[in-house]
């Protein structure tokens, strides 16, 4: 495995050299970065994986695009395929005017049959695409759409009857259920899932009975919109994009060619960007040490809580089925040690609601700042740090034992299965290895298994027999309302990606959603879902993820700081040599 590392890593290099010289000598200013994983599909309407946001970005076109201001403290929504910013009609209606310049990489017309088609198919009932709720409910609900995505072939909902309508050639209506703001109207059109799609490509990948499409699956069955198009795609290696000469606002984007590298590994990751191939780096557990006192090096809070799901319904463990058997799991979780020496310079987190939850509201106070947040805080911590309790674990693991009738002899085996390219969530899993025994007294063993070249989502479609899954899910939309961050997981979301659903747990949620306008009703109740998530544990909260990046000297940023929901705006950069 060493040698073939090497010899990646050494054609990488070559081939980086190679693109790298050729791009000098012709004067084009090129962006140098990488993704760990390729894209599975570019249809951006049906993959739940992170990679796609980068060519859907670049490459897509959407109605709105968030852009840096000028002086790069913050951003403001554009028009991209639309005219202007949404003119609301009424307390619901929504008109937004498109651009008669709009048009398809080769030249066909962007119009309103364009975004109704892409959003019809979007939230089409038999397609099922897994991405239909960042349209239907995202950061505005979208009248009827949730309940015609989720018809299935029960025909009840017609597309009449969804709040997407053309109003002409060059106009699209959308109809919200309930009042939203005009940044809630742009800010739902903004995400990859929204992206319009080419529909002589998309039909002509139809399947006979329409529940499928090969649009995306290569470039051949994709078109590009965006201000740059594909160059090139050699799957698992690279994707490079250049320039769409017929793209609307060349202005705003400074790039000649993005070059995104496909680099699993991050010793290659810290080779190339040592060896000055790389315009930015995170660094991950086992290098941050390396870099932390790097004057390049800036960090920010994240929106990600990464956590363990709980395989409820595995046929060969007898305690599945058991809250007492995931209480004692959550409470023997030294998240200290796994945040700060295994996931490196992160912070331990036994609650969900993230850190930047709240942050966009209109008062910018966090929940976690809040009087509610702190007082989950206050009460996790009383069982330890962070939670971490192993007399708690044990109790509540006898209770589990008496529970399901197992004799106390009986040792359990647990399966944690995850990407095998997670070099954190291996040592974690090694960890727990050694832990699990000690604390529970030989009852609890745990046991790897490692899956690659599909999501986590997608792996747990293949099998049962997992116990403990990590995982990390974002949700944009808790900057606003910190409460949506645990939409997830509940059983009315088509991907979720856990097993368990709790009917109390689904209920608050649904107070919180109705008083989402008042918002410290909103924190109380939040607080109140949080108590309920940790109690059933709905899954296990492991670690709230600090985000370390560097960036090259050669790579001018838009922006002079993080922007929550922004980030660092690295698309609108620009080269100085």
């Amino acid at each position: 495995m060493k040698k073939l590392t090497s010899l990646f890593l050494a054609l990488l290099l070559v081939l980086t050299c190679v693109q790298v010289m050729a791009s000098a000598e012709g004067g084009a200013k090129v962006y140098r970065s990488y993704m760990g994983t390729d894209c599975p599909t570019l249809n951006a309407q049906n993959s739940v994986q992170t990679s796609l946001d980068t060519p859907t970005s670049y490459c897509g076109a959407f109605l709105y695009r968030a852009v840096p201001d000028e002086d790069g403290g913050n951003f403001h929504y554009v028009g991209d395929i639309a005219a202007e910013l949404p003119v609301q009609v009424d307390a619901v209606t929504w008109n937004i005017p498109l651009r008669k310049e709009a048009c398809w990489a080769n030249g066909d017309p962007i119009n309103a049959d364009t975004v109704v088609y892409s959003f019809k198919m979007l939230l089409d009932p038999l397609l099922v695409n897994q991405m239909a709720d960042f349209l239907a409910d995202y950061n505005i609900k979208v009248l009827n759409a949730k309940a015609y995505n989720q018809q299935g072939t029960e025909n009840t909902v017609a597309w009449e009857d969804v709040g997407v309508k053309k109003i002409d050639d060059y106009t699209v209506q959308i109809i919200t259920d309930g009042e939203y703001t005009q940044t809630q109207v742009c800010s739902q059109f903004t995400n990859r899932a929204t992206a319009v799609v080419y529909e002589p490509l998309y039909e002509a990948g139809m399947n006979e009975d329409r529940t499928m499409t090969t649009y995306g699956s290569t470039l051949d069955q994709y078109m590009c919109a965006g201000p740059y198009k594909f160059d090139s795609w050699v799957f698992d290696h690279a994707q490079t994009y250049v320039r769409n000469e017929k793209y609307w606002m060349p202005e705003l984007y400074h790039y000649d060619t993005v070059e995104i590298r496909i680099i699993p590994e991050m010793n290659a990751r810290v080779e190339l960007w040592e060896q000055g191939m790389l315009d930015d780096l995170s660094p991950d557990a086992n290098t941050i040490e390396t870099y932390i006192d790097d004057p390049r090096m800036v960090e920010y809070s994240s929106l990600t809580i990464f956590h363990i799901d709980v395989n409820c319904a595995n046929p060969a463990n007898p305690l599945s089925s058991s809250v007492n058997y995931r209480r004692a799991l959550y409470y023997a979780m030294n998240r200290e040690v796994i945040a700060e020496s295994i996931f490196g310079y992160q912070e331990p987190a036994g609650w969900y609601v993230n850190g930047q939850a709240g942050l966009l509201s209109e008062s910018g106070l966090t929940y976690r700042e809040s009087e509610y947040g702190k007082a989950v805080v206050d009460k996790v911590n009383s069982w330890g740090p962070a939670g971490y309790s192993p007399e708690l674990a044990r109790e509540y693991l006898a209770k589990a034992y008496e529970e399901c009738n197992l004799p106390a002899d009986t040792v359990v085996t647990l399966h944690m299965a995850f990407d095998e390219s997670d070099t954190a969530w291996k040592a974690t899993a090694e960890y727990l290895m050694e832990e699990f025994p000690v604390i529970f007294e030989g009852k609890l063993a745990i046991t790897i298994d490692t899956y690659a070249g599909i999501s986590t989502t997608e792996y747990k479609k293949t099998t049962d027999s997992w116990d403990l899954s990590p995982n990390d899910w974002t949700r944009g939309a808790s900057r606003t309302y910190p409460y949506t961050c645990f939409y997830y997981y509940l059983e009315s979301y088509g991907s979720h990606p856990n097993n368990y659903f709790d009917a109390e747990f689904e209920a608050q949620y649904a107070v919180c959603e109705s008083v989402k306008d008042d918002y410290e009703a909103m924190l109380k109740e939040t607080q109140k879902l949080e108590e309920i998530y940790i109690d059933k544990v709905i899954h296990i909260p492991m670690v709230q993820a600090v985000s370390y990046q560097m960036f090259s000297d050669r790579l001018v940023l838009p922006v002079t700081t993080y922007i929550p929901g922004f980030g660092w705006g690295t698309m609108f950069g620009d080269i100085a040599e």
